[in-house]
C-alpha cells in the first residue's frame, strides 16, 4: 500500500472512532470542490467588469472601491448569484456530508457560498465567519 492510501485509511479511522469532528473550511474547500473565482468562470459572467476595470478575477474583484453604489452592488448581487443563490452543492461537500451526518460535528468556515447548508449539514452546527460589504 503507497504512503496515500495509508494516511487516507487512517484518517477513516480516525473519522470511525471520533467522539467529536470539528471540520474548519476556508476558500481551499471550494476551490478543491471546483469552485474558481478565476478563469473562464470568470470570464464569461463578469466581462462588464473585466473590461471596465480590468479585474482579474471574482476574489480581488471584491475589494475593488466601486465609483457608484449601483455599480458597487451590481457586481455583488452578480458574484452572489453566481457563487450562492444559483450553485447546487457540489459532490465534495455532500461526500463530507455523508462521512460526519452520523457523527457530533461542528463546522467553522470563513465560506459564504452555502455549500455546507446545500450539502445537508445542520445550520444549527455551522458557524460561519461573514465580512461586511
Amino acid at each position: 500500500m503507497n504512503v496515500l492510501a495509508e494516511r487516507i485509511e487512517q484518517v477513516k479511522r480516525l473519522i470511525k472512532d471520533a467522539d467529536y469532528i470539528l471540520i474548519g473550511a476556508g476558500a481551499g474547500l471550494s476551490t478543491s470542490a471546483g469552485i474558481e473565482y478565476f478563469g473562464k468562470r470568470f470570464e464569461d459572467n463578469f466581462a462588464e467588469f473585466i473590461e471596465k476595470y480590468h479585474f482579474t478575477d471574482m476574489y480581488s474583484s471584491g475589494f475593488y472601491d466601486f465609483e457608484t453604489e449601483e455599480e458597487k452592488w451590481a457586481y455583488w448581487a452578480k458574484h452572489m448569484y453566481i457563487n450562492c443563490i444559483g450553485m447546487k452543492a457540489t459532490k465534495l461537500y455532500k461526500d463530507l456530508f455523508e462521512i460526519v451526518k452520523d457523527k457530533k460535528y461542528f463546522v467553522i468556515t470563513t465560506n459564504v457560498d452555502e455549500q455546507f447548508y446545500k450539502s445537508g449539514f445542520d445550520k444549527k452546527r455551522i458557524f460561519r465567519s461573514t465580512r461586511k460589504l
